[in-house]
């Protein structure tokens, strides 16, 4: 009985954190009202984005998703939102959007 209690104090303590994690999305549209997408350049997205990160992380891919590949994430907040964007052989591989507000 105390095994059921605990996991199920346990899952109500966690809960609230899974649903502040990030999703995962296409594209996004920059505070001038431009999409950014997957597939632009780099050049494409800093011009666009018209800010500069408040974090840029470089990191190598896993080896299941594309070996010795490297990809840079730049961190983005902007009207309470957290973009992040990762750049692999310089186009847009994923991009990553949380509210803040949350």
């Amino acid at each position: 009985m105390k095994t059921h209690w605990l996991l199920a104090a346990s899952l109500a303590l966690t809960a609230p954190a899974l649903t502040l994690a990030a999703e995962e999305t296409n594209s996004i549209t920059t505070p001038d009202r431009v999409a950014l997408t997957l597939g632009d350049s780099v050049q494409e997205m800093q011009t666009r984005m018209r800010a500069s990160p408040i974090k840029v992380n470089s990191y190598e891919l896993p080896a299941t998703e594309k070996p010795n590949t490297l990809a840079v994430d730049y961190t983005y907040e902007i009207e309470n939102m957290q973009y992040i964007i990762t750049i692999v052989n310089n186009y847009v591989y994923k991009i990553k959007k949380e509210n803040l507000d949350k």
